[in-house]
């Protein structure tokens, strides 16, 4: 044999050895604690392999949108002051409006209405629309535009939060894909605690810091006002429902009866006997420091008690909105509101201008709160989800059936796979176990490439690797009818083997280019399974032309040779 053929059987050796190291792990199920082997990388199976959770949500763009107009609302009533532009008032209209369109009124003395109307056109031209118009008044709502920028945005973070929390929580390989115009699909294979999960997926850990409203009135009076309110309205907070729901319309009934700068917000509380109470707080409604301006958090343990706890530092531009509130306020009560909940309401001793400060975890069992010390740690870090997430939908994939789909899809496969390599070998005679050697190659190299490229392999991604065989077989065929013409035209095996494959690569190269350009396709738009399928299947098109062109020829080579040394003109093909 020559020295180029020699240099790339050795190449090919290399190639087969190091995919060998590569799969050996999955092939044996290596425990990667244990085992002293050298490379402990094994597959990523799906999660219709090995199970887990499959859960859908839904983002509540109403709010969103509300949230949007609110700020808005905000910032147009502080930059009429920056201008001096005098305005009875500005608010956010709360009915007679679709719920995806909410509004801003704005009111103002006749004489100021092109001054009114000149500011909306040079500075919220993008962000505000004149829904309309009637005297001494504006109806300002969101533009078109900008309301297809809030989803889209809100949708892309709320992806990019929950994969941040997933992967602090330790999931491998999770899939986190929007749906449509409003949804979410988030796939955890291998997820166990799946109560946990749902916990720290859908949690919104909306951190504001808000001052106690207790000059207006204090806690027993509160109680009083939010009694005879529902009295008054009949309606009261009833199991199943939601409480945020319970919250708003009780602030709605309670307009006029409280400041139009404050609010009434909740904290929970546990009594002696382990029962739930509900603390009623009356806030000012402004936040001055949010979660946003969040540097770090952790869990820590209260020296005294051995209590745990979360720990915050704020940015330096938290840092110093955090001095001033707190420079601004001593003496009142400072709530810490997380997602809507009162968690504390500490009192303002001093001056904190350092922006450093805890959220204490109320009672319980000690591994309990510290679990949720943990995770809430997690979500603080990790970002606020920017919406409200309503889990529409959820599965539980079982391991008995993921092992179950392993057996049969495997099963499936190697029957499959079994009955084409016995054709060939019939069909094509010693040509054929040519073929068959280098199928295997083939499945070898595949599992190889996925483990290498930290792919996930599902159920349609072993159905890839089927297809692959089929693919690969089908290159054999079209270089072994080649091979066969030539000798028909009475050329000897060297030249008929030499045609045969010059003559067949242009039409493997179109055939795979075309299945390439398909699971391209798929990849781009599929989700889930689908790009399994895909990338299994663009694996396999890139080693199918390698065994086919290189290994076959290489194989090929060797057996001419072996023929013309022992005078042998008849190819067993």
């Amino acid at each position: 044999m020559s020295r180029s053929w020699w240099l790339k059987f050795i190449l090919l050796c290399i190639f087969v050895v190091s995919a060998g190291v590569y799969v050996y792990p999955t092939i044996v199920n290596l425990d990667p604690e244990t085992s002293k082997f050298p490379f402990k990388q094994k597959i990523n199976l799906g999660l219709d392999l090995q199970g887990g959770l499959y859960m859908v949500l839904g983002v509540d763009f109403n709010k969103v949108y509300r949230d949007v107009v609110e700020r808005q609302a905000s910032s147009l009533k502080d930059r009429f002051k920056e201008k001096s532009i005098s305005v009875t008032q500005v608010k956010m209209v709360r009915e007679g409006f679709a719920a995806d369109d909410p509004r801003i009124s704005v009111d103002f003395e006749a004489d100021q209405r092109e001054a009114v109307y000149q500011l909306l056109k040079k500075e919220f031209t993008w962000n505000l629309r004149l829904a309309a118009e009637t005297a001494g008044h504006f109806e300002l709502g969101l533009t078109h535009d900008y309301r297809n920028d809030v989803r889209e945005r809100t949708l892309n973070q709320s992806i990019e939060v929950i994969r941040n929390r997933i992967d602090e929580f330790g999931v491998s390989e999770p899939s986190i894909t929007s749906q449509g115009l409003d949804r979410v699909v988030v796939e955890l294979p291998g997820v166990k605690e799946i109560d946990r999960a749902k916990e720290l997926i859908g949690r919104t850990a909306k951190l504001e810091f808000k001052i106690v409203d207790d000059k207006t009135m204090g806690p027993g009076e509160l109680q009083n006002l939010i009694s005879d309110v529902e009295k008054k309205n009949g309606f009261s907070f009833k199991e199943g429902q939601k409480f945020s729901d319970y919250v708003r319309k009780l602030n709605e009934f309670a307009k006029g009866k409280i400041p139009e700068e404050d609010e009434i917000a909740f904290g929970s509380t546990k009594g002696a006997g382990g029962e739930e109470g509900r603390v009623p707080y009356l806030l000012h409604s402004k936040t001055q420091v949010t979660g946003n301006d969040l540097q770090d958090a952790s869990v820590q343990l209260d020296q005294e008690n051995r209590k745990p706890s979360v720990a915050f530092s704020l940015n330096p531009r938290g840092a110093s909105l955090f001095d001033k509130l707190t420079a601004e306020n001593v003496g009142r009560r400072l709530a810490i509101v997380l997602d809507n909940i009162v968690h504390s309401a500490p009192n303002i001793r001093e001056r904190i201008p350092q922006g450093r400060g805890s959220i204490s975890l109320g009672r319980g069992d000690q591994d309990a709160m510290m679990k949720e010390a943990k995770d809430l740690a997690i979500v603080l870090r990790a970002g606020a989800l920017p919406a409200q997430l309503d889990f529409l939908e959820q599965r539980v994939v079982g391991p008995s059936l993921g092992q179950d789909s392993i057996h049969k899809g495997a099963m499936a496969s190697l029957i499959g796979s079994a009955v084409v390599f016995v054709f060939v070998a019939i069909y094509y005679q010693v040509s054929g176990l040519i073929a068959v050697f280098s199928l295997l190659l083939n499945v070898l190299f595949v599992l190889a490439c996925l483990v290498g490229l930290e792919a996930t392999l599902t159920l349609p991604g072993i159905a890839g690797i089927a297809l692959t065989v089929g693919i690969a077989v089908d290159s054999n065929v079209v270089i072994y009818e080649r091979i066969r013409e030539e000798l028909r035209h009475g050329k000897g095996p060297g030249g008929a083997v030499e045609a045969g494959f010059q003559k067949a690569f242009r039409t493997i190269l179109d055939a795979n280019v075309t299945n390439a350009a398909a699971a391209v396709v798929l990849l781009y738009y599929g989700t889930g399974a689908i790009k399994g399928f895909a990338v299994s299947l663009l694996v396999g098109i890139v080693t199918t032309l390698f065994t086919a062109v290189f290994v076959c020829r290489l194989i090929f080579d060797f057996y001419v040779k072996y023929l013309e040394d022992r005078g042998a003109r008849k190819l067993s093909i």
